[in-house]
């Protein structure tokens, strides 16, 4: 490796990391417009991306505890945003399921966002997008891989 590429490379981590800690103000932001917590906010867009759960499978995704969970979902049952429903095949396992038209209701507080992102993305030729799309795909795996590496070392 080069000095350059090195260089290139920490530039890389830090402007990752920086969006992440920009990630986590703006959807605190959000949470706070729609009266969330910015967890339960997270855990919605869970449910939107992945589908249906358990309260221990959101837990293990968040790395919540199980009475952190419940609360969580408490909270959003209460508010219209999930509902619970017992499993068809095993009547013992409950069920968390995001409400479509809530999730619906959701959705134009990140218009300004994909407006935004669309503006900038203009910017940029279609192989550079693929690129780019790329980068953060492998970059969400090495979240996750971290993710568990930290929650495994406790």
């Amino acid at each position: 490796m080069t000095k350059k590429h090195d260089e290139l490379g920490a530039a890389l981590t830090f402007a990752a990391q920086r969006s992440a800690t920009d990630a986590v103000m703006l959807h605190g932001a959000m949470a706070d417009k729609l009266g969330l917590h910015v967890t339960d906010l997270r855990c919605l867009t869970m449910l939107r991306a992945s589908g249906p759960a358990t309260a221990g499978e959101l837990a293990q995704r968040t790395g919540l505890t199980t009475g952190a969970i419940t609360r969580m979902i408490d909270r959003l049952l209460k508010g219209g945003f999930v509902r619970r429903e017992h499993d068809s095949k095993d009547r013992r396992r409950v069920i968390v399921t995001a409400v479509p038209e809530r999730i619906d209701e959701i959705a134009p507080h990140y218009e300004v966002l994909a407006r935004e992102f669309g503006k900038v993305a203009r910017d940029y030729t279609d192989e550079q997008l693929e690129l780019l799309l790329e980068i953060f795909n492998r970059l969400h795996e090495t979240s996750v891989h971290v993710t568990t590496l930290l929650r495994e070392s406790d």
